[in-house]
C-alpha cells in the first residue's frame, strides 16, 4: 500500500513537472518595427503629408522651426509620438541652429539650452538627436542630457549618427528607457534606396523581434510608407510608437521575471513535498 502511495505521488509530480517543462519561458509577441520621421517643422507641407500617413508613427520635431508648434499640436491629436530632435554637435562643424547643444558647454549651459527646447514643444514624450557625430561621444554631456530626460519623465532615442555614440550606453545606466536606430531609411533620396532599406528593416525584425526606423518627411519617404506601412499586417508585424514599443519592453521583462519566480518558487515547494512524502 505504501509503495502505491509512492508511485501515485511519484506520478502526480511527473505531470506536473511536464507542465513546468511545456510552459513557455518568454512572452511570444510579433516582430515589432518603429518608425521615427525626423526634421519634422520646416515644412507645413511636407510634415502634415507626414503625420496623416496611417498608423502609430513617432515624429521628431527640430525646437523652434516655423511649423513645429502647429504639426505638434497635429500630431498629438492624431495619436502620434511627439519628440524633440535635439540639435547636437557634430564631427563636420555644420551649423545646428537654435536650441544647439555643444561639448564646450557648462552644466547650467546645456541642461538650461536644452530645457528650453523641450519647453517650446510641451508635447513631448522623449528626445533624439539630430547630428550628434561628436556631442553623443562626450560621455559627461550625455550623463547631463539623461538627467534632464530623467527629471521630466523622457524617453531617448540615440539615432546613432556615430559608431563611436555613448548616448545609449549612458542611457541604459541612469535608468532612461532608450532605444538605438537600426536602419536609416533614406540616406539616399531615391525610390528604390527606401525600398532597400525597408525590406532590410522587415528581415531585422523578423530575425531578431524588432527594427528601429529612421527617415525624413522627403516627398519619395512618404510616397513610399503610405503603400508599405499597410503591408506590416500582412507580414505578421506589429507598426508600433516609440513610447508604446518602450511600455511593451517593460512589461514583457516583468512579466518574463515573474513567470520564472512562479516556477522556481513552485517547483521547489513541489520537491520539499514530494520529498516528505517519500520519507514517510
Amino acid at each position: 500500500m505504501r509503495n502505491l502511495s509512492k508511485f501515485l505521488t511519484s506520478s502526480v509530480f511527473c505531470v506536473w513537472c511536464s507542465w513546468v517543462s511545456s510552459a513557455p519561458n518568454s512572452v511570444e509577441i510579433p516582430p515589432r518595427i518603429v518608425i521615427v520621421i525626423d526634421d519634422i517643422g520646416q515644412s507645413l507641407e511636407y510634415g502634415r503629408a507626414a503625420i496623416e500617413l496611417p498608423g502609430p508613427l513617432t515624429f521628431a520635431f527640430l525646437p523652434y522651426t516655423p511649423h513645429a508648434t502647429a504639426l505638434s499640436k497635429l500630431a498629438e491629436a492624431t495619436g502620434k509620438d511627439v519628440i524633440l530632435h535635439a540639435p547636437m554637435a557634430n564631427i563636420a562643424g555644420i551649423p545646428i541652429g537654435k536650441g544647439g547643444l555643444y561639448p564646450h558647454q557648462s552644466e547650467s549651459e546645456l541642461k538650461g539650452e536644452l530645457k528650453k527646447s523641450l519647453d517650446s514643444l510641451p508635447l513631448v514624450l522623449g528626445l533624439n538627436n539630430h547630428m550628434g557625430s561628436l556631442l553623443t561621444q562626450n560621455e559627461q554631456s550625455m550623463r547631463w542630457v539623461m538627467e534632464v530626460a530623467a527629471e521630466r519623465d523622457l524617453f531617448f532615442l540615440d539615432s546613432r549618427t556615430t559608431s563611436n555614440s555613448v548616448a545609449f550606453k549612458v542611457a541604459q545606466r541612469q535608468g532612461i528607457p532608450s532605444l538605438t536606430r537600426d536602419i536609416f531609411l533614406d540616406h539616399e533620396i531615391t525610390y528604390e534606396f527606401v525600398d532597400q532599406q525597408f525590406l532590410k528593416a522587415i528581415e531585422l525584425a523578423q530575425e531578431k523581434g524588432h527594427a528601429i526606423i529612421i527617415g525624413h518627411p522627403y516627398p519619395v519617404t512618404i510616397e513610399y510608407l503610405a503603400t508599405a506601412l499597410p503591408r506590416l499586417d500582412e507580414l505578421g508585424i506589429q507598426l508600433v510608437a516609440a513610447s508604446a514599443f518602450l511600455h511593451q519592453q517593460r512589461d514583457i521583462e516583468a512579466l518574463q521575471e515573474w513567470s520564472s519566480d512562479v516556477s522556481l518558487h513552485t517547483e521547489t515547494e513541489a520537491v520539499q513535498a514530494l520529498s516528505s512524502t517519500l520519507s514517510n
